[in-house]
């Protein structure tokens, strides 16, 4: 009689982590579609990057000089070289509070706020 409930114990067991393992797939499936997702955006924004680039240089002659100095003085807005613009907050010109640059509307008070730059 214990052989019994032990393996129904078992049994249990097993299925239980078979439905882990099944969830746990599902899972990295949806994380491995995202990545590509973004991986897909990335690529695009490197080619609208690089046409852009292509179009400053030959239209207006801007340099690479230019280009990489604008880039460093973008970089440093936030205080640290490090290769991206990280997120700035701006204040609400309604109620003064801070409020991240990725709401549209003040959280406090709901007044539209502007945002720094058009990529924000």
């Amino acid at each position: 009689m214990i052989e019994f409930l032990w393996d129904l114990h078992q049994e249990k067991g097993i299925s239980e982590a078979k439905s882990d393992a099944s969830s746990a797939k599902d899972e990295v499936s949806r994380h491995n579609d995202r990545v590509r997702e973004l991986e897909f955006s990335l690529h695009r924004m490197a080619l609208a990057s690089q046409a852009m680039w292509e179009l400053l240089r030959t239209r207006l002659g801007v340099t690479e000089e230019e280009l990489l100095a604008t880039m460093k003085e973008i970089d440093l807005r936030d205080g640290k070289l490090d290769g991206r613009m990280s997120a700035q907050v701006t204040k609400c010109p309604q109620c003064q509070r801070t409020v991240g640059n990725r709401h549209a509307r003040c959280i406090y008070c709901g007044t539209t706020v502007s945002k720094p730059h058009v990529f924000q």
